[in-house]
């Protein structure tokens, strides 16, 4: 089986958990936390650009501990798009807050402007928008929009470390930037999520969030939780993001090899980079008018790692529907209806992009 993702572990990676091991310094629950950790945030923030990074033990963690800074309670909204994983909504559930969902745009997969601004109420405090499989979303409405109401952004940058709007790096762009280092990802600890600000107060809060709300030890001065990123994820990641920049040119090379060999196949809509856009390629995702779901299992039985993201929009979800969210998303239903990703990491040879692309010629082939 061609593998959808592969994580890259080299030497690197495995002489520095092996330092932290012999170390016998697993974890800190300091503020600044650990010495790996320091290293991890200062790498991660200079490849940002931003002024702080936080590190913490997942994507999930970094979307609640911004909520949480942001002071997101029972009173206040969050909008996000319906067409994505579900914990950029959920976080917000988890603060007692209310979610909207927008619609997407169908050529890039990330929210309408559009739809976002009939979405805005009086009690909107943050908007959440998604940097969907790598490709940027389009910032500077989504700021105008926010703007005019005084409501936070909170991008959802889990998918796309490394990727620009227009020259800028996603998660520096809002208030907070939050990041996945899950074993799928651009880099990976395993686990792992990043926070990215330039407001000095809101990396104070998320600091203390991380680890109990706590400044000094046994302090807890606002409320939080553990959340903290243990010592041998920190140096996994520093030798990650290291190798970030070669990663992303050799996602970018197998992203021109499969469209350039599968752009005009009929019926078959493959993936876009707008012009504002430098995508990381983090995922490679197709489209295609019917039986999908054939298609795909098609590819897996003939050793293709096909996936589906996300095979049911947010709105659609039994979790939403039981609580009464009935809103009509279109464009977020068809994607979930007729969208699958294909293998694009570093790791495919020459053999397996070639296999991809025959595999995938035969199914269409067959099933449209």
């Amino acid at each position: 089986m061609i593998p959808i993702n592969k994580p890259i572990m080299e030497k690197e990676e495995k002489e520095a958990v092996l330092r932290v091991l012999d170390s016998k310094y697993l974890t800190d629950s300091s503020f600044e936390g650990g010495k790996n950790v320091k290293e991890f945030e200062r790498l991660f923030r200079e490849c940002i650009g931003t002024k702080h990074a936080i590190a913490v033990n997942s994507g999930t963690s970094a979307l609640l501990a911004a909520l949480l800074a942001l002071g997101l309670d029972k009173h206040d909204e969050t909008i996000t798009p319906g067409f994505t994983f579900s914990s950029t909504a959920t976080t917000s559930l988890l603060l007692g807050a209310n979610v909207n969902f927008a619609d997407i745009q169908l050529k890039t997969y990330c929210i309408s402007p559009d739809s976002l601004e009939k979405k805005i109420s009086k009690t909107s405090k943050v908007i959440i928008p998604v940097h969907l499989y790598g490709h940027p979303a389009q910032m500077d409405e989504i700021r105008e929009i926010g703007g005019k109401s005084g409501i936070y952004i909170v991008e959802d940058a889990a998918q796309s470390l490394g990727s620009k709007y227009k020259g800028k790096m996603t998660g520096s762009i809002g208030s907070i930037g939050c990041f996945s280092l899950y074993a799928t990802k651009i880099i990976t600890c395993g686990e792992g999520g990043i926070l990215t600000t330039n407001d000095d107060e809101l990396a104070e809060k998320m600091r203390m969030i991380r680890s109990h709300g706590q400044m000094h030890g046994y302090d807890a001065r606002i409320l939080g939780l553990n959340l903290r990123m243990p010592e041998i994820e920190a140096a996994i990641g520093i030798e990650q993001i290291k190798k970030l920049g070669k990663f992303i040119g050799v996602r970018r090379e197998n992203a021109k090899f499969l469209i350039d060999q599968l752009s005009q196949i009929e019926g078959v809509r493959t993936p876009v980079e707008e012009d504002y856009a430098e995508t990381n390629w983090s995922i490679f995702t197709v489209q295609v008018k019917k039986r999908r779901d054939e298609i795909v299992k098609y590819l897996r039985d003939k050793g293709v790692g096909a996936m589906v993201y996300y095979p049911i929009s947010l709105n659609k979800l039994p979790f939403f529907e039981l609580r009464g969210y009935f809103s009509s998303l279109p464009n977020c239903e068809e994607a979930a209806n007729h969208v699958f990703s294909l293998p694009i990491h570093p790791l495919l040879s020459e053999e397996d992009k070639n296999i991809i692309i025959s595999v995938f010629k035969s199914a269409i082939k067959k099933f449209l």
